[in-house]
């Protein structure tokens, strides 16, 4: 991060989103190539801090990011490729939902949130909505300050 004052925006947004969807990891994330960089992190259990460095094919956010719009998934125990993805054996992660973020209109990383616990119902759409919407806010300060 460039600036303490955009530093806390995105720490505060992480937290915020982690609340309004009873998650217990954030991450602002920037891909580049096929490597995922975590850039702010807002966790529970302090597993993963900035400056991680991941391929993105090792990252649950590969699909959001080649399609280029928002996914949400529960209970990823269920998913076919849950047990060969080298995170999940490290971080049994059971949720997850995520959003694309942009700097200049260009696809520059993801906003996303996750959580070792299955929910019981999928995401809402409204949920939905309202990381898209987080993501597009960090996207317009990313704008500001890059």
């Amino acid at each position: 991060m460039r600036s303490f004052m955009l530093q806390k925006l995105v720490d505060e947004t992480l937290a915020m989103g982690n609340q309004e969807l009873s998650m217990t990891l954030g991450v602002l994330a920037r891909i580049k190539n096929d490597n995922y960089e975590l850039v702010a992190v807002q966790s529970n259990s302090g597993a993963y801090v900035p400056g991680e460095n991941y391929q993105l094919g090792n990252s649950y956010c590969r699909e959001m990011f080649e399609l280029q719009k928002p996914i949400a998934t529960t209970k990823i125990v269920n998913s076919s490729t849950a047990l060969n993805h080298p995170l999940y054996r490290s971080l049994p992660l059971e949720c997850y939902i995520g959003a694309p973020v942009f700097l200049q209109n260009k696809p520059w990383g993801s906003l996303n949130f996750s959580s070792m616990a299955q929910r019981d119902k999928p995401f809402s759409q409204s949920e939905i909505e309202l990381v898209n919407s987080l993501a597009e806010k960090l996207s317009g300060l990313l704008d500001s300050n890059y």
